[in-house]
């Protein structure tokens, strides 16, 4: 099989954490059929927006394509991760190959940060061209240990005839792609709940590794982190205070007897103790959502500290990169 590697490409618009920028799970509903107030339908792990190519803005730095259908529109940023497919041909195609009139199936994660502008703007998971004349049933969402997706629709039966790769077209086994995010193409299915198939084409999409924003730009100042954000229990990022709030200027001090840490930056200082969902700002007591969690001797703290202590502006662009400023 020939795989066609998509270029790498990067956004020129930082989207900020504002109002202005939802996660997809809450924007669904501006962007798909509305649910009627009195139904209530849980929001998939992934959402597919079906649409026709209207425009594609191409330069040096960016490409991005407008897709339309009679209900709504969307901007889709196309960058080095978005994985490009074709149902016809079930292989990898480059961003080259879009043009303007294509049927196009697009897949984004409900956590996607959606630009709330009109049309919205995002960077899909995955696009599918629609050129087929035949059927080709899609299914993309994470699938356990058993084959069966999470939303119990549909199982997979594996047999030696199935192709498994990752994105990169690299072939796998079928305990490689267990509890993995996967994009699934298939022709017939049973009626069954769920129903199963054997696939014709798997492809793992994500590795569902918890990191979250390892790529950090501290006042212009891009850093690897050494100590990984990560989601607590709740959901909430959590991330690495020392590293971060060091970048940022500030002293800290670990105090052993209450298992706190004091930060001094000049006139400012605040105090936070671990396991205790109470942050020192102004003179005053403010609560985050989660408390400071120590995770192998480093105090890790909720993402919000950084504005709602520190005072430090956040922007978060839609590949994944953290800018900080104070």
């Amino acid at each position: 099989m020939n795989i066609k590697r998509v270029m790498s490409l990067s956004l020129a618009a930082c989207l900020s954490l504002s109002p202005m920028v939802a996660m997809a799970e809450d924007a669904v509903k501006s962007n798909t059929d509305i649910v009627s107030e009195n139904e209530k339908q849980e929001t998939p792990n992934y959402i597919e927006f079906k649409g026709k190519i209207t425009n594609i803005n191409s330069n040096d730095k960016t490409f991005s394509i407008l897709v339309e259908n009679d209900k709504d529109k969307l901007i889709a940023h196309i960058v080095d991760d978005v994985i490009l497919l074709d149902d016809s041909t079930l292989d990898f195609i480059d961003k080259e190959d879009l043009e303007e009139g294509m049927e196009i199936s697009m897949f984004y994660s409900k956590d996607t940060i959606m630009l709330m502008s009109y049309p919205g703007q995002l960077k899909p998971d995955s696009i599918v061209v629609r050129s087929s004349k035949d059927f080709t049933g899609i299914k993309v969402d994470k699938f356990d240990k058993d084959l069966v997706s999470e939303d119990n629709m549909l199982k997979l039966n594996i047999n030696e005839g199935v192709e498994v790769v990752d994105r990169e077209g690299n072939k796998l086994s079928k305990e490689d792609i267990l509890n993995k995010d996967l994009l699934v193409f298939f022709t017939a299915s049973t009626k069954s709940i769920p129903a199963q198939t054997t696939p014709e084409k798997i492809i793992v999409i994500k590795n569902n590794e918890p990191t979250v924003f390892n790529k950090v730009i501290i006042n212009d100042e891009e850093i690897k982190l050494e100590d990984h954000m990560y989601k607590n229990k709740d959901g909430i990022v959590m991330m690495p205070l020392r590293e971060i709030a060091e970048k940022l200027g500030y002293k800290l001090v670990w105090n052993k007897d209450d298992s706190s840490i004091e930060l001094t930056k000049g006139a400012q200082w605040t105090k936070v103790i671990v396991g205790e969902d109470n942050y020192n700002f102004a003179k005053m007591m403010v609560e985050l959502g989660a408390a400071p969690e120590l995770k192998e001797t480093k105090t890790y703290v909720p993402i919000n500290f950084l504005e709602k202590v520190l005072m430090a502006n956040m922007e978060n662009t839609v590949d994944g990169t953290l800018k900080i400023t104070q």
